[in-house]
Parts: structure tokens; C-alpha cells; sequence
């Protein structure tokens, strides 16, 4: 294990929101995370990279004697550090300096955040519930051309996470998905322009027989 200072990760750029949600991702992908996003995670949410702390629930410790649980620990902590120094090296992230408790401090630089955020909208889903409330989501937007990138990059997304246009800006599904709409929002900056609305009632035939299959299992 190389020994150093503690690295704290800071940067103003991410809310909380963004935060909880790293964090959740990163507990319930433990293992299929790669090392790079571990590291991405980690910095987003104001993690420490340090021997004593990797990251919470990314090595697997299951059914592991403690020899092993060390030395898969270890292992993982030798690749977020080299991957921390990947980043350093292309400048993606900053030093800024050292605290009163002796942590070297870092943050994003302009192009870190890039990556930061792309990283941020690859994470993001829309979990299915245990059963369907009966509600449609109806989600609206017009973004400006200057933001031409961000709207192409929201429309891809919305596709992604299996919603449906029934127009280029009024996208449709049945799932709970205003806590992802908000974060995506958030990641994008596109918080003035994009609506979701709720109703019980789908007049839209083409919605109703592109998820019929998927309502069925939920009903």
C-alpha cells in the first residue's frame, strides 16, 4: 500500500441530490463498477481515497476469509489510485490544498466535470415498482438551441430509460421516474426548461401498446 496524505475530494459543482444518487448507485453495483467510475464516484459524492477507505460497497467481502477480504481490498485501492493518478495527469482534477486535518484537497477541473457528469446520466435508470399506481408520466420540454448538446444529450437519455416520444419534446412513462427527471435536470442544467407532469388517463393509443407488456407485469 503507498503511503501518503489522505485525498479529499470537494467540489461545489454536484448538489446533494446528485450526491445521494451516487451513492446509491454505488451500493447497489458493487462489483460492476469499474475502478475509473469507482474514483468518479467517490469524488462526486466528497469521498476520502485513502488506505483506511476505498469507497462503501465497492469490494466484495461475502463469503471471504479476512486474508482474502485484505487482499481483495488492497487490490482495489492500488487501481482507484492509479486511476486517481490517470486523472491528475490529464489534469481532470485540481489540487487546491491542504486542510487543518491534514487531507490533500482536490476538485474537478472544467474538463473533470465533463466526465464527471457523463459518467453522473450513464448511471441513471428508472427502477420499475412493485406495482403500477395507475399514473402516466408526461414529460415536456423546450430547451433552447444554445443549449443544443444538453437537449440531444436529454432526448437520448429519456430514450435509454425506455420512455416514449410521442412527440421530439413531450416524452411518455407509466413509472415513477419525477426523482430521475429532477436529477437529470440537475446533471444537465437544464432545470428551467423541462416539465413532468401526472394524469390517469393516456388518450395516446401508440403509448398505450408500446408498454402494454411491460403494464401487465406491474398491474
Amino acid at each position: 500500500m503507498p503511503k501518503h496524505k489522505p485525498i479529499r475530494f470537494k467540489d461545489p459543482t454536484f448538489s446533494e441530490e446528485a450526491k445521494k444518487y451516487v451513492e446509491r448507485f454505488i451500493q447497489k453495483h458493487p462489483i460492476s463498477i469499474s475502478v475509473l467510475k469507482a474514483v468518479l464516484a467517490t469524488a462526486v459524492v466528497g469521498g476520502v481515497l485513502t488506505t483506511a477507505f476505498v469507497a462503501p460497497g465497492l469490494v466484495a467481502m461475502a463469503g471471504k476469509n479476512m486474508a482474502a477480504k485484505r487482499k481483495e481490498k488492497r487490490e482495489r485501492y492500488q487501481q482507484m489510485w492509479a486511476r486517481f493518478h490517470d486523472l491528475r495527469k490529464r489534469k481532470d482534477i485540481e489540487y487546491v490544498g491542504e486542510n487543518k486535518d491534514g487531507e490533500l484537497i482536490y476538485k474537478f477541473s472544467d474538463t473533470g466535470r465533463i466526465i464527471a457528469k457523463k459518467f453522473l446520466v450513464e448511471t441513471l435508470t428508472i427502477e420499475y415498482p412493485k406495482k403500477w399506481d395507475g399514473k402516466w408520466r408526461i414529460i415536456t420540454f423546450d430547451i433552447p438551441e444554445k443549449y443544443k448538446k444538453a437537449r440531444k444529450a436529454f432526448q437520448r437519455k429519456l430514450k435509454e430509460v425506455g420512455c416514449y416520444p410521442a412527440q421530439k419534446s413531450v416524452w411518455i412513462h407509466p413509472f415513477p421516474c419525477e426523482a430521475e427527471i429532477a436529477f437529470l435536470k440537475d446533471v444537465m442544467a437544464i432545470q428551467p426548461f423541462v416539465e413532468i407532469y401526472l394524469t390517469k388517463e393516456m388518450p395516446n393509443g401508440k403509448a398505450l401498446y408500446y408498454f402494454r407488456d411491460l403494464i401487465k407485469k406491474y398491474i
